[in-house]
């Protein structure tokens, strides 16, 4: 088996439907990341209580954290590595302000299963390596997403936390997938597998856009 990489695509969109460039490709996969999730609760004190009373507030996918290692002392997978055109382009990627958009790019973190949208907080390099005339051979590149989801998706998400058993409905639109689609209804994408088998989907991978999709609710 090959060794699947992790991938960020930058997106000019709210909906993670208009891709900025090309994926970037980590050359040395993180060696461990930190996704945290979290509800919000406010905690009222009535006088004379108690105890607390949370009260809920909101759900977010939260926060996620890791570190990539940029080594140009070596060939890696055939390519010597640049680190400071590395840099840059995930700057550019994920950090820069692009005026087309009035902000940094939306950002998707993709690692297997794994799936994660959002929009970067945190861009640290720490430089480690030099060639005699300054140039940096190593770095690391410490980064920190939040969470994002689209005002369309969240109504979605509100439908989805009814409590009944019935089948939630979703118009596809362009460039939805079905592991997306599970993790904004879910929390999870891998349950895309049990949403194809009830559709019926045989290419899930490509969903056509105007399709209604049936979405069961899950003991979780």
């Amino acid at each position: 088996m090959s060794l699947l990489k992790m991938s960020l695509q930058a997106y000019a969109d709210a909906q993670f439907t208009q891709a900025a460039g090309s994926p970037y490709t980590v050359f040395l996969n993180p060696e461990s990341f930190v996704h945290k999730s979290e509800n919000s609760y406010d905690t009222p004190h009535p006088p004379g209580s108690a105890g607390d009373t949370p009260r809920f507030n909101y759900a977010s996918q939260g926060n996620l954290d890791f570190s990539l290692l940029l080594d140009g002392t070596r060939p890696i997978d055939g390519k010597l590595v640049e680190v400071s055109k590395e840099i840059a382009a995930l700057r550019n990627l994920a950090f820069a302000y692009h005026g087309e958009v009035r902000s940094p790019y939306y950002v998707e973190v993709t690692w297997g299963d794994f799936l994660f949208k959002g929009r970067l907080t945190t861009f640290n390099v720490n430089y480690s390596l030099f060639r005699p005339d300054g140039t940096p051979v190593r770095a690391k590149v410490d980064l920190a997403f939040v969470s994002f989801t689209d005002t369309k998706t969240l109504a979605l998400l509100a439908g989805s936390q009814q409590g009944d058993s019935s089948l939630r409905r979703y118009l596809v639109k362009a460039g939805d997938t079905l592991p997306q689609l599970c993790h904004a209804i879910y929390g999870d994408a891998s349950h895309y597998l049990q949403v194809a088998k009830l559709n019926k989907l045989v290419h899930f991978s490509k969903l056509v856009e105007g399709t209604v999709i049936h979405f069961p609710h899950l003991h979780l």
